[in-house]
């Protein structure tokens, strides 16, 4: 079926049957659709899009021949010839060929920060720190063009009359120079620098600065308006489309600084010529025996670039804050289109097609955005920087890193053949896997097969089974030994380097081995747990009162004789478990049901009034039945024992009096009760203040204790004396004693 594009999907029935939620003998799913989903994996020759499809990365060459440790600026002529700008020392390159970088230029400079030609073929190299732009012409020669009383030349543009504008800092100023290399202030901004520029069809010039992230437009007249003011402190590159939109990227965060030449510095004088094609040796520059870090403009070497040079203090760190590309359009609307943290955006291009190319510092990468606004990340890294990019005509990208300094060349072509590997999915047991389904885009000429391995520890080693033969259609059997955990790997292949194929969503099923519940907690209490009482009454106020704890003296006997059962229990399946709690007296065999529920968290309250008194044993079981079959099912169960009933009162018996010395009454006598140990003795004469009496033995530790009140010398006639008793289970034995004093 020739230009057909195949499309594998899930049925609906299939998702709904398949739940990723689902557990116990309902299979278990595992799906990966987005981004973020597919970042985690390994990429090696794709790309992971942010609408969530890997596709196959652009054919990407490494240029050979760079000798600097950064990589500045990269330029074309309109032949689509290349040109490099280096650092340290600063070097002009030429790409010869497409594939080797050919020294051109050695200039006594620390860097050469920005380069760019005119319609005639003429190169401009503008350095730091010292502020001199060196022009090459079309025959070969180089030469000091002009030398600008300011340390940095960021960047340079040429208008359709061969006028140089440069970009510079740190006094914030944009020089125009003539074609005969006389310069003149165009703009003097209140700004420290000038870090990128571009000029419009009409000549109208657009520059972006810091430490205020403005973006100017300076009309030919010199005219200039602010078109925004970013939030971030620094716009450090533009970019425009064929519809005249500015695409500003930011670069706001911890950065380090470029040494400033001394004012006592010598200044090279215009019109000495160098040589192509120099054979003598290279200037000694006392190169730093270590590099620094290339982080954005300005930027901070280890070593000055000449003597007297002063090199400010050196800031380091990732930025704090996301920063941004935003779009601006020609009627003024702003639009962020890209974020990106812990990353310097350093460089912005745009091809013919309007696809606009970011790349990154300090998190490097280089990414694209395309018209729909949908990006991709086209290439890993391993420099700590990408400092600039540039598309040529024939929209090949070419892009600078730092530390260590490269050129690589991304085509508008696509590999013939990539591999993403999926992170490592851990179903926390056991599993037996089911199949393995996919959607995908496979063009004609496109092919993708996905494959399977797994082991039972998380990073995967020799233990781990190999790579499964490659399942070519989608809900293919997933034929790896059951494990614990497993990794897929896609495979993506493309006879035609015009196009790619995509895959868009990975699921695969598995079933884990089904493991027992386990009792985390099994406890009892006297008193019903707070859940089960009346909540708190509002106040007026809207605060909940709490209320008073009322003793176990003062409560009403029904609650006295309610206990609070309270449960956790877990399943390391996630199946849904049925919980039945059982009791039974310890005389008995049977056990009785006391509640059933699935919670897995509980309490229950246990209304022991219409129980015999005696000792009885409590069991919860759980189970996980509910999601699994009775051959399979399993469960745990833990016993409370013994627990004591008691609802019945001690008995007080027998109860004697007899007179004492000095009018004081002698009250004697025995609680007993059968289950629970007496806890107090209190008394009361003729309805007075409760007094408490003590045992005879001096402590209440048993189920019978005597007892002797001796009251306070009384005056003669008759009184009444009332007894409590306590158990330990809140019961109350009373007694009424009668008494004469004569």
């Amino acid at each position: 079926m020739k230009g057909f594009l195949s499309l594998k999907t899930f049925t609906l029935l299939t998702f709904i049957f398949l739940s990723s939620h689902a557990n116990g003998t309902t299979t278990n799913m595992w799906t990966q659709s987005t981004e973020s989903d597919f970042s985690k994996g390994i990429t090696q020759n794709v790309s992971v899009h942010s609408n969530g499809e890997i596709r196959l990365s652009p054919k990407t060459e490494a240029i050979s021949g760079i000798k600097g440790a950064f990589v500045w600026s990269i330029t074309a002529d309109l032949q689509n010839k290349v040109f490099v700008g280096t650092g340290d020392p600063g070097t002009v390159y030429f790409i010869k060929n497409d594939s080797e970088a050919v020294e051109i230029f050695k200039s006594p400079e620390l860097y050469i920060q920005s380069i760019t030609t005119d319609k005639h073929g003429n190169l401009y190299a503008g350095t730091a720190p010292r502020g001199i732009i060196y022009k090459i012409d079309n025959k070969g020669e180089a030469a000091v063009f002009c030398s600008l009383p300011v340390p940095y030349i960021w960047d340079m543009a040429v208008d359709d009359d061969s006028n140089l504008f440069a970009a510079t800092g740190n006094e914030g100023i944009l020089f125009k120079i003539s074609p005969d290399g006389v310069p003149s202030v165009f703009f003097d901004s209140p700004e420290t620098n000038l870090l990128d520029i571009l000029l419009d069809k009409h000549n109208s010039v657009y520059v972006g600065t810091e430490p205020n992230g403005l973006v100017y437009k300076i009309s030919p007249s010199g005219q200039p308006e602010v078109l925004y003011d970013a939030i971030e402190g620094e716009i450090h590159t533009l970019a425009m489309d064929s519809l005249g939109n500015i695409y500003a990227g930011t670069a706001s965060g911890a950065q380090a600084q470029v040494p400033v030449a001394s004012t006592a510095q010598p200044i090279v004088q215009t019109g000495v010529v160098t040589p192509l094609f120099k054979d003598e040796k290279a200037w000694d520059l006392n190169l730093p025996q270590e590099l620094p870090m290339a982080h954005p403009a300005p930027m901070q070497s280890q070593k000055p670039a000449a003597k007297d040079a002063e090199i400010p203090p050196k800031a380091t760190g990732f930025p704090t804050a996301p920063n941004y590309v935003y779009k601006i359009t020609k009627d003024g609307a702003i639009q962020k289109i890209f974020e990106i943290s812990q990353a310097f955006i350093l460089g912005v291009s745009m091809d013919t097609l309007n696809n606009l190319y970011v790349v990154t510092g300090n998190n490097p990468g280089v990414y694209k955005i395309c018209a729909d606004q949908t990006s991709t990340s086209l290439l890993n890294i391993e420099e700590t920087q990408v400092l600039c990019c540039l598309n040529t005509n024939n929209n090949e990208l070419y892009v600078g890193t730092g530390n260590f300094g490269k050129v690589y060349k991304i085509m508008p072509s696509f590999v013939e053949e990539g591999v993403f590997a999926s992170k490592v999915l851990d179903t926390t047991s056991l599993s037996n896997w089911g199949c393995i389904y996919w959607e995908d885009l496979q063009p004609e000429g496109t092919k993708i097969t996905l494959s399977t391995r797994s082991g039972n520890c998380e990073k995967p080693d020799h233990t781990w089974s190999g790579w499964s033969t490659s399942c070519t259609s989608s809900g293919e059997k997933i034929t790896s030994a059951p494990a614990r955990f497993i990794q897929y790997k896609a495979k993506l292949q493309t006879t035609n380097a015009d196009i790619t194929p995509a895959l868009k969503t990975v699921s695969l099923s598995y079933l884990p081995k089904n493991q027992p519940p386990k009792i985390v907690n099994f406890t009892i209490d006297k008193e019903p747990s707070t859940a089960s009482q009346k909540t708190p009454e509002p106040k007026t106020n809207g605060k909940a009162e709490p209320k008073l704890q009322i003793s176990a003296s003062l409560k009403p006997h029904h609650q006295i004789a309610q206990k609070n059962i309270q449960w956790e229990a877990e399943d390391p399946n996630n199946d849904t478990l049925q919980l039945i709690i059982y009791y039974k007296g310890t005389d008995e065999n049977a056990w009785k049901i006391m509640d059933k529920n699935t919670q897995k968290k509980g309490a229950f309250t246990w209304d022991t009034l219409r129980l015999p008194d005696g000792k009885y044993q409590i069991k919860l079981i759980a189970s996980d039945e509910p999601d699994n079959p009775p051959e399979t099912a399993l469960g745990a169960e833990s016993i409370i024992q013994p627990v004591v009933i008691d609802n019945s009162r001690p008995i007080i018996s027998p109860v004697n009096t007899a007179m004492g010395t000095g009018g004081r009454c002698v009250i004697s006598g025995t609680v007993k009760d059968e289950y629970s140990n007496i806890i107090k003795v209190q008394y009361t004469l003729d309805g007075q203040e409760w007094t408490s009496a003590y045992p005879v033995d001096g402590l209440f530790d048993s189920p019978e204790e005597s007892f002797q009140i001796t009251t306070k010398p009384l005056s003669p006639g008759d009184y009444t004396a009332i007894v409590n008793t306590f158990d330990s289970e809140g019961n109350i034995g009373i007694e009424k004693v009668l008494f004469e004093v004569k």
